[in-house]
C-alpha cells in the first residue's frame, strides 16, 4: 500500500481541553453566571453557539480568552473543524503563541492532509514547531490544579508530536516520525492515527522492523474497538501483505491479532524475535557459507553463493571463501567431475545446466570449452558428466566457465569418439553395449565404454555392439 492509500485511512483523533472553573471561584456576576451556564451544556454544538454568544456580548470580558478556547474545543468535539479553525485563528491573531489556538491547527491541518489536502500540512507543521516552543513558556492558568495543568500540557504536546511525526513520515524520515509518535502515545495509546502510523515507520524501510506488526494489529484493535471497519479492513490488509513479505507466510498473523486486541497496549517481550523472518536470496547466501563449509558444499550450492557476490560485503566475502574452496579442490592439476544436462551444443563448447531448476527452466549455469572436438555431437536434453576444470564464474547471469573438458568414461556412451588420455584404471559393472575400434582396425565388443577405452589397443568407441 501507498502512502497515497494510506491518507485514504481516515481516523478519528482526540482532542479536549479542561472545562475551567473560572466562574464557580469568582464572585456571582452576570458575565460569570452567562459563562457557567453555557459551559454547564452537554451538547458540544450548543455549548459552542453559547460561548460564542458569551463573547459577542461581552468583548471586554476577563473570560474571553478561555471562553474562545472552550468554544473552540466544542466545536472540534461537535465535529466541525471549520469553526474551531476559525475561532483559534481569531485567538492566534490576539496571541500568536496561544497554545490551545496553535495545537488546535496542528491537529485540523493533520487530518485535512490526511484525507488528501497536501497544502495544509505546511500550517499544520509551523502551528506544532511553535506550540512547541510557546509550551516552555506557557503559564499555569489560575484555574487549572498543577496535576491537571501537567495533564494538559502532555496532551498538547502529544497533538505536537503526532503532527511533526506525519509530516515526518510524509517525508519518508522514517526514525524521526517513530520517535515522535512513541512520545506521542505514552501519552495517549489508543489514539489510531499515531499507533497506526508508528507501524507505517517500521514497517515500510528496509530492514524490516517486526515490532511494526504489534503496532499494526493494535491500531486494527483501535479501530475494531471504535466500530471502524473500513479503517481496520484497511490497515489488516496493510500489514497483512507485509507480514507475508516478512515472514514468507500468514502462519502466526493471527494470533499477533489476538495477541493485540487482549488490551495490552505494550507489545509482549521479545516480540520481533518471534517473529522469523525469511531470508532473501543474498541473505541466504550468507547464512548457508556461515552454516556449512564450502568444501563440503555442492555445485550447485557454491552457484547460489557465489551469483550472489556484488550485492553486499557480506556476499562478496561468502563468495570468496567458495572461490577458495572450489580452487583448493583443483589443486595440483586435478579437475572436476559436475552431471549437467546439454542445453546446447557445437563441436567445442557445451552449454548446460547443473542446478535442477536450471535445467527445468533451461537457464543455463555452466558453460564447457572441450579439450577435443566432440565427434559426433550429443544430443541436446542429454544429461551427461564432464570433467575438467572450473577457472572462472560470472555473475548475471549465472554462469560457470569450465575449460580442457572431457565427457567422463561414463558419458562416452551417448556420443562415442576418441578415447580419451589418460585411460581409465578402475571401470563400473554396468552393461551398456559397446564397440571398439583398435589399432589395427578390427573391431570389437565391450560391456561399456568404460572397459572398451581401458585396453590400450582401442583408439574409438561407439555405442551398441560391433556391426
Amino acid at each position: 500500500m501507498t502512502l497515497k492509500n494510506w491518507l485514504a485511512i481516515l481516523v478519528a483523533l482526540t482532542f479536549a481541553c479542561a472545562a475551567g472553573d473560572a466562574a464557580a471561584q469568582a464572585a456571582p456576576g452576570i458575565q460569570e453566571t452567562s459563562y457557567a451556564n453555557a459551559l454547564a451544556l452537554k451538547d458540544p454544538a450548543k455549548r459552542a453557539e453559547a460561548l460564542e454568544v458569551f463573547i459577542a456580548w461581552y468583548p471586554g470580558s476577563p473570560l474571553r480568552t478561555e471562553a474562545m478556547e472552550q468554544a473552540m474545543a466544542a466545536w472540534q468535539s461537535a465535529n466541525n473543524p471549520e469553526k474551531s479553525d476559525a475561532i483559534g485563528a481569531r485567538l492566534l491573531q490576539a496571541n500568536p503563541d496561544n497554545v490551545r489556538a496553535l495545537a488546535n491547527r496542528a491537529y485540523v491541518g493533520r487530518a485535512r492532509a490526511m484525507a488528501g489536502d497536501g497544502a495544509a500540512l505546511a500550517p499544520a507543521v509551523t502551528a506544532a514547531e511553535r506550540g512547541m516552543a510557546a509550551l516552555a513558556k506557557w503559564p499555569r492558568p489560575p484555574s487549572l490544579a498543577e496535576a491537571d495543568f501537567a495533564r494538559q500540557k502532555a496532551q498538547l504536546v502529544a497533538v505536537f508530536d503526532g503532527t511533526l511525526g506525519f509530516a515526518a513520515l510524509q517525508a519518508k524520515q522514517y526514525d524521526k516520525a517513530r520517535e515522535r509518535f512513541l512520545k506521542a502515545i505514552a501519552v495517549d495509546p489508543d489514539n489510531l492515527a499515531d499507533v497506526y502510523q508508528l507501524s507505517v515507520t517500521m514497517l515500510e524501510p528496509q530492514p524490516t522492523d517486526a515490532l511494526g506488526f504489534w503496532y499494526a494489529a493494535r491500531a486494527i484493535a483501535i479501530a475494531r474497538a471504535a466500530r471502524n471497519e473500513t479503517a481496520a479492513g484497511n490497515i489488516e490488509q496493510y500489514a497483512r501483505a507485509h507480514y507475508i513479505r516478512y515472514h514468507g507466510s500468514e502462519e502466526g498473523w493471527a494470533a499477533v491479532l489476538t495477541k493485540a486486541a487482549s488490551g495490552a497496549r505494550q507489545p509482549p517481550d521479545f516480540f520481533a524475535r518471534s517473529i522469523s523472518r525469511l531470508m532473501t536470496p543474498p541473505e541466504a547466501a550468507v547464512q548457508a557459507v556461515a552454516d556449512t563449509d564450502p568444501a563440503a558444499m555442492s555445485f550447485s550450492e557454491w552457484a547460489s553463493v557465489l551469483a550472489w557476490r556484488d550485492e553486499s560485503e557480506a556476499n562478496k566475502a561468502a563468495a570468496d571463501r567458495v572461490w577458495q574452496a572450489v580452487g583448493e579442490r583443483q589443486k595440483g592439476g586435478m579437475r572436476l567431475k559436475i552431471p549437467i544436462k546439454i542445453l546446447a551444443v557445437t563441436p567445442d563448447r557445451i552449454d548446460g545446466a547443473i542446478s535442477e531448476r536450471n535445467q527445468t527452466s533451461k537457464t543455463v549455469d555452466i558453460v564447457v570449452s572441450m579439450a577435443r572436438p566432440l565427434t559426433p555431437l550429443l544430443p541436446v536434453g542429454a544429461p551427461i558428466w564432464v570433467v575438467g576444470t572450473l577457472s572462472e564464474y560470472q555473475t548475471k547471469p549465472f554462469a560457470f566457465r569450465m575449460t580442457k573438458a572431457e565427457l567422463a568414461d561414463e558419458s562416452l556412451p551417448i556420443a562415442g569418439g576418441t578415447c580419451a588420455e589418460p585411460r581409465p584404471q578402475m571401470c563400473t559393472r554396468e552393461f551398456r553395449a559397446t564397440c571398439g575400434v583398435r589399432r589395427d582396425g578390427t573391431r570389437r565388443n565391450y560391456g561399456n565404454a568404460c572397459t572398451a577405452c581401458a585396453d590400450a589397443e582401442v583408439v574409438s568407441q561407439g555405442p551398441g555392439p560391433c556391426p
